[in-house]
């Protein structure tokens, strides 16, 4: 996962947690997307059509590994987001 879609978890869960004022609602969510990442390597394409999308991910079946760019919920304006990161940054990848 690069910087990005991480502060992009944690932003949501943030929103959620304060702006909403719903702490439950926003430990769920952390601990469902935690699980799906984890899952994302069996079904790499499980989130195409979802509210919940993996706007931008690389998946390189040589090596079987999937990078995740971002996590952005369909009501953000993921558009200009992407156009706006024109770098990512992979903290442990070696």
């Amino acid at each position: 996962m690069t910087d990005e879609a991480i502060n992009d978890i944690f932003d949501l869960v943030k929103y959620i947690h304060v702006d909403l004022c719903n702490p439950d609602a926003a430990n769920k969510l952390y601990e469902n997307l935690n699980k799906e990442i984890d899952n994302m390597g069996d079904f790499p394409l499980k989130f195409s059509d979802s509210g919940m999308s993996y706007r931008g991910y690389i998946i390189n079946d040589k090596n079987q590994e999937v990078f995740v760019l971002r996590i952005l919920k369909d009501i953000v304006n993921w558009h200009r987001l992407l156009k706006e990161t024109k770098i990512y940054h992979f903290p442990h990848y070696k």
